[in-house]
């Protein structure tokens, strides 16, 4: 900005609109649709300067021609043109698509925008707002307890479900930024898409509110959006609490999210450039929020420390505004690039994904580079900082940046266990039959050896008979035989066969009577029968047997029994444990001892604590390891103790420690038993270098 300006540097197609204030001014762009307020000593300062086509003379108006730069109010050169350019072309993950005029629909919608937007409405609304938030707090256990079925829920819905829900309700949110626009009487623009990370997002151009003087319907036009989604949300947290049918429930609980908490962090949010970041530009007066927070950040850094007592805090302000934003946006950027990664593997598009997050994270360090090198040189902004200043401050970003890929940070992983009973024996149904007597019930204390059922084999039986005659028709021909062979001396060759053929069907019979005596179950061991687990139950557990006795133990009296199907169990204590299944990748980072920090559905807001007791190859029975997907294989499963001693009872809120009773060991064992549980495990801190180094390696398949 210190060259010499020609007297059309200043667009001359700008039109300035006093303000009812008398000081301040709209700048409007009818060309680009854009409005910026200034006062009236800025803009007459920059016509000054221009219309003498003198460059700035004092470092105020630099200043001012900066600002009036990044509001667009200059004229771009042609390299200028190709920049802009080149910058939406090298941004494919971020560009707008405009469609028509809205205003037309705005409209019609305006007679009855007053049972939205009304002052009478706003007051009813906000009333009810409170009374919904303070029901959510009361409910909240039952919603934090339905989090985990809403995670399954949107799991099985296909993915353009999700994103027609998504672009609903932020269609409902701009229509609400049209229709008070056109309320107070500005004109609408019009409506498009906003193409944002893979995610159609609908838009509606209101820059003409900015027409409007009172600061207060300027405020109201940026909120509207947000008003409206928060109605919606209302609407939906009580459908969520009314409804009957899951799947609404967990409908409107995804309506709730996406509505309420996902409004309150990026439209309401004035650290990205929505809604809340216009709200807060035009309480701070001034054209461009984020410019002058980089503008207050640099002056920091290029000052020298004596200088800084002499800033105001609304420099101080911008910068730490400026600091929050960039941060945020980086978590935000590597939130959604870890989405898209996920729903990519799930979809068998991991590398393809894993290349374009790759190219958005060269293009981000390359751009960081550039500037590193230009502030070295001392070009662009940094002309006439001092070169030491320059250097301290580059040697400074780069020990942060070596530092963010060299330190340790902790690293954590949330994996869905299975509660089940530990030590617990098995007792399987032998092959085939019928159910002959059964001795226990679920909840019956055994000795070992008792028996538990017995089982009849018709035709294991009556083999059994055919081959104990055959026996004694054999015995009396080596009998009679032996007798002949005796009294006629002839050969004892008839005899020795008749006898081996004896032999083996005695031997035949012993196995048989083996096979019998199996069929008489008898416990493992002494302890608490349990009904079989289910995940091995069988076929005869998915009948519905609601209305039967839950207590029985199923296939009971009379009926059949299938090869090998898991009966009942014994466990010798009132004991839990948790399975968690975990990748391979991270088997050498989970060894026993490893914390972890368990919760369920059933105990909102309890969070138990225990550690991994030890760590073990999974069964793949039935399963090729080979049709396994690499970066989805999970081989191996770790163990952890389930503390019962801090299960939090559900209806009193008190903690369990005497587990002396049998009542309260069933109670407890059965309750839990096949409970799925969130588990969060603690793993070794690791710097980001090894990560890249990894997901380089997966990529190229090494």
């Amino acid at each position: 900005m210190n060259s010499v300006r020609d007297t059309s540097a200043l667009r001359q197609d700008l039109h300035a609109l006093p303000l009812p204030d008398g000081r301040g001014l709209v700048i409007v762009d009818d060309i680009g649709g854009r409005f910026a307020r200034t006062t009236k000593r800025i803009w007459q300062s920059l016509a000054g300067s221009a219309s003498r086509g003198l460059g700035p003379t004092s470092p105020t108006e630099a200043t001012f021609w900066a600002q009036a730069k990044a509001a667009g109010w200059l004229k771009r050169s042609s390299t200028e043109a190709v920049n802009v350019r080149s910058r939406w072309l090298q941004s494919p993950l971020s560009f707008r698509i405009p469609l028509a005029s809205i205003d037309p629909v705005a409209r019609r919608l305006v007679p009855i925008s007053g049972l939205v937007f009304s002052p009478l409405a706003v007051v009813l609304f906000s009333i009810a707002g409170m009374i919904s938030l303070l029901f959510w707090m009361v409910r909240w256990q039952q919603w934090a307890g339905a989090v985990p079925s809403l995670h399954n829920y949107l799991t099985s819905l296909q993915p353009i479900t999700i994103a027609a829900t998504f672009v609903l309700t932020k269609t409902a949110h701009e229509l609400g930024h049209a229709v008070l626009c056109r309320r107070f009487g500005s004109r609408c623009g019009v409506i498009g898409i906003w193409w944002l990370c893979f995610m159609p997002c609908p838009y509606v151009d209101v820059t003409d509110v900015w027409r409007q003087p009172n600061a207060i319907r300027r405020g109201a036009v940026m909120a509207a959006g947000i008003w409206v989604e928060w109605i919606i949300a209302m609407v939906a947290l009580w459908v969520w609490w009314l409804a009957s049918s899951h799947d609404v429930r967990m409908t409107a609980m995804n309506v709730v999210l996406v509505c309420g908490i996902s409004t309150v962090l990026f439209n309401a949010n004035p650290l990205m450039r929505y809604d809340g970041y216009f709200i807060l530009s035009d309480l701070l007066d001034t054209a461009n929020l984020r410019e002058e927070a980089r503008r207050g950040l640099r002056l920091i850094l290029v000052s020298p420390l004596a200088r800084w007592t002499r800033f105001g805090k609304r420099v101080w302000a911008m910068a730490g505004y400026h600091l929050a934003s960039k941060l945020y946006r980086i978590s935000i950027s590597i939130a959604i690039a870890t989405f898209v990664l996920q729903w990519a593997a799930g979809w068998g598009l991991w590398r393809i994904a894993m290349l374009i997050v790759a190219f958005a994270g060269v293009r981000y360090a390359l751009s960081g580079v550039q500037s590193l090198f230009r502030m070295i040189r001392g070009g662009g902004g940094w002309t006439g900082v001092p070169g030491g200043r320059r250097v301290g401050l580059a040697i400074g970003f780069c020990i942060v940046g070596v530092s963010i890929l060299t330190v340790p940070f902790p690293r954590y992983r949330q994996i869905t266990g299975v509660v089940r009973v530990r030590d617990a024996a098995s007792v399987y149904l032998p092959r085939g039959g019928v159910i002959q007597a059964v001795d226990v019930r679920v909840g019956d204390r055994v000795e070992v050896g008792q028996r538990l059922a017995e089982v009849f084999d018709p035709a294991l039986a009556l083999k059994f008979e055919k081959t104990r005659g055959q026996k004694s028709v054999i015995q009396e021909r080596v009998h009679s035989t032996r007798l002949a062979s005796l009294r006629t001396g002839t050969s004892t060759r008839d005899w020795q066969t008749l006898e081996a053929a004896s032999a083996s069907l005695a031997s035949n019979q012993m196995q048989l009577q083996k096979r019998i005596d199996a069929l008489r179950l008898l416990s493992p061991k002494t302890g608490l029968i349990l009904p079989a687990s289910k995940s091995k139950a069988g076929s005869t557990e998915k009948r519905d047997w609601r209305m039967s006795d839950p207590f029985m133990l199923r296939p009971t009296v009379g009926q059949t029994t299938e090869d090998r199907v898991e009966w009942c169990r014994v466990a010798s204590k009132a004991q839990l444990e948790v399975v968690l299944k975990i990748d391979a990748k991270d088997r050498e980072r989970i060894a026993e001892g490893s914390p972890v920090r368990l919760t369920a559905p059933t105990m909102p807001g309890c969070r138990l604590a225990t550690s991994v007791r030890g760590v073990s190859p999974m069964e793949m029975a039935g399963q090729s390891v080979s049709a396994l997907k690499a970066e989805e294989e999970r081989a191996f499963e770790a163990v952890c103790d389930f503390p019962m001693e801090s299960i939090c009872d559900e209806t009193g809120g008190q903690v369990i420690h005497d587990l002396s009773t049998t009542d309260r060991d069933l109670d407890v064992l059965l309750r839990w038993d096949g409970a799925t549980c969130q588990a969060v495990l603690r793993l070794p801190p690791q710097p980001l270098w090894k990560d890249a180094k990894h997901t380089i390696e997966r990529l190229m398949g090494i």
